[in-house]
């Protein structure tokens, strides 16, 4: 908060938050007043723009650039002089380029991170590593029909595959991976597929499994197909 060094881990943690809030808002910025919301919730107006201040300050001097940050009242990352692994994903994704844009995802956005006292900033995370997975999941399932129009089963089912570890509680996704399934000669996975989903979905979401999930698992087990 306002006042205190720009060392210590909740310092730390604070600078990272700073940057993946500019990362994701790239070129439109952020108001300065948002971010003392997500990073300082529990402060007044002074001490929060002092903290934030502070940080911006830090960081220009820790990377020796003044020109790190633009902007007075909306702050914006500077992507002339630094990248983020988030920005060349999506930009593959708005491209087109999906096959690229699967290998940039290397795992949930801001995994394992936590900013202790700011519900307002996890909220963000929150949903930012959901929206980045479910693209990354649609990608995957692009690929997979893309797999399927030029005869390659077998990657398809790899693609749906790792969709569905992405997105595990989307039905369809796991009723297209199960197709993809059968469509190789695999009813065992088909049905492996759809039962482990309506477990997952009422052991951990204590839903009821969804009527088209238990129909497929009830088809494949009696040899009449996926639908």
């Amino acid at each position: 908060m306002g006042g205190q060094a720009t060392t210590g881990s909740a310092t730390r943690r604070r600078r990272l938050a700073l940057l993946a809030l500019l990362a994701l808002a790239r070129d439109r910025g952020l108001n300065r007043d948002k971010v003392q919301a997500y990073l300082w919730p529990e402060s007044d107006t002074a001490q929060a723009r002092h903290g934030l201040n502070q940080l911006v300050y830090f960081q220009r001097r820790h990377l020796d650039s003044e020109d790190l940050f633009l902007g007075k009242k909306t702050l914006r990352l500077n992507q002339a002089l630094i990248t983020a692994d988030v920005w060349d994903f999506e930009d593959a994704i708005d491209a087109g380029a999906h096959e690229v844009a699967v290998r940039l995802y290397t795992g949930s956005f801001l995994d394992g991170f936590f900013l202790r006292g700011a519900p307002g900033f996890e909220r963000w995370a929150d949903e930012q590593r959901k929206r980045l997975a479910e693209r990354c999941a649609r990608a995957f399932g692009l690929l997979a029909a893309a797999a399927v129009t030029r005869g390659d089963r077998h990657q398809a089912v790899e693609w749906w595959r790792r969709a569905s570890e992405l997105n595990p509680y989307d039905t369809d996704t796991v009723l297209r991976l199960a197709e993809a399934w059968v469509a190789i000669g695999d009813r065992a996975a088909a049905v492996r597929c759809a039962q482990q989903h309506a477990d997952l979905l009422r052991s951990e979401l204590d839903l009821p499994p969804d009527a088209k999930v238990m129909r497929v698992i009830e088809q494949l087990r009696d040899g009449s197909g996926t639908g």
